[in-house]
């Protein structure tokens, strides 16, 4: 961000970059008094948020923000006043790039580079990572019905790593198409098959989540494999799940659009 702002950006772009660092402390500091997210979550918000609408501009913000208020208010019981003071629902840094580190990177190649096709794969992951989010809380937490293991389709409790439903999965199309939808909304320039493709991937997306949740979450780490993840972290989380699924994602809408040449 500091080589961006400094050898890169235009006049323009560093004013955009310096709101956008005010407001992303600004909404940080309401999420954290809100109970969203923690310290270190406020810090990765923050950073976060800089490279969404400092680099990414409206498109950027209306994505990210669509995501996470979303996903924040899925993940607690607004009727209920301990669930607004329960802890765990407080997303920490590694929460907040598992999901939004994907977006991140293609938004900043984009800026540099001025290609679409990053764009796209940013959006992608990020509609992958909704759908995931609002499976897991729509279909594993609120709506409890009969739930499958991908992919032996084993029934299973609802909220199961890897467990898939019809309410559930119906609430990742929404949430992968709903995100395509604000990218049509804010883009002038999207086309009737990069919003197909959004969301198509995003779909694709969670459906790779729930693969690699019944299959790996929760697996011991290869031992050459520790040195890059924090010491604490032996095992397969769903953080990690989660980044593979969002970047699976964006690597099949950036590779669609490269060979559709669209």
């Amino acid at each position: 961000m500091v080589f961006i702002f400094i050898l890169v950006a235009t006049a323009e772009d560093h004013l955009r970059i310096t709101i956008a660092l005010s407001l992303s402390i600004l909404l940080a500091l309401i999420a954290f008094v809100l109970n969203w997210l923690t310290i270190d979550g406020m810090t990765a918000a923050t950073l976060f948020g800089v490279i969404a609408f400092g680099l990414g501009g409206i498109v950027g913000a209306a994505i990210v923000l669509t995501f996470f208020i979303s996903s924040s208010l899925l993940s607690k019981n607004l009727l209920n006043e301990e669930s607004l003071h329960e802890n765990k629902f407080r997303r920490d840094g590694e929460q907040v790039w598992s999901n939004g580190f994907w977006f991140a990177l293609w938004v900043m190649l984009w800026f540099l580079t001025k290609q679409e096709a990053f764009l796209i794969a940013g959006v992608a992951s990020m509609a992958a990572a909704t759908a995931d989010t609002w499976a897991s809380e729509i279909g594993g937490h609120r709506v409890k019905g009969k739930t499958w293991l991908v992919p032996s389709f084993k029934t299973v409790r609802p909220g199961t790593d890897g467990g898939i439903s019809v309410v559930g999965t119906f609430a990742s199309l929404v949430g992968a198409f709903f995100i395509g939808l604000i990218f049509w909304i804010t883009y002038n320039e999207v086309t009737i098959f990069q919003f197909l493709l959004i969301a198509i991937s995003g779909i694709v997306g969670s459906l790779i989540d729930s693969l690699l949740g019944s299959k790996i979450q929760g697996s011991e780490l290869n031992e050459g494999f520790k040195k890059f993840f924090p010491k604490h972290t032996n095992k397969i989380g769903n953080n990690t799940v989660n980044w593979m699924a969002s970047g699976s994602a964006s690597f099949v809408a950036l590779i669609a659009v490269l060979f559709s040449g669209q």
